[in-house]
């Protein structure tokens, strides 16, 4: 089986501000420590993956709100089907350096690695995957 990735934009390189923190786009560019700020809002991943003679289109949806909750919702559909799928976990989140760390309801918490692709305040890079702002 074959994954396939789409993506409006490569992620580019990003790094560490003079204090440590990410690096963000208001202009201009500067540390944010742990970043958190730029973190709360709405983040979306669209895919599509070959699944034999048909794609399959999964959109992944991250909500990192202020008070440091989250909730992530992802909608799967086969495109012979047009039925869409949807799961949504609740979750809370702890900001880093380059990092956040993730714990959803009755789960271990996971730590993903974050930056911000092109430097650009709408383009987050999170484990690896890039999301654009979309709230």
């Amino acid at each position: 089986m074959a994954l396939v990735l789409v993506s409006c934009h490569a992620p580019e390189q990003t790094g560490p501000g003079e204090d440590g923190g990410i690096l963000i786009a208001d202009p201009p560019a500067q540390g944010s420590g742990t970043g958190s700020a730029a973190l709360v809002g709405d983040w979306q991943l669209v895919t599509i993956i070959p699944v034999g003679g048909d794609f399959q289109t999964s959109t992944t949806v991250w909500h990192f709100a202020a008070d440091e909750t989250c909730r992530q919702s992802t909608t799967t559909e086969l495109a012979s089907e047009g039925i869409p799928r949807t799961t949504t976990r609740d979750c809370t989140w702890t900001p880093a350096l380059n990092a956040v760390t993730v714990t959803f309801e009755g789960s271990l918490p996971a730590t993903f690695a974050v930056a911000f692709a092109a430097f650009s305040a709408d383009r987050l890079v999170l484990d690896g995957n890039e999301y654009a702002r979309v709230g």
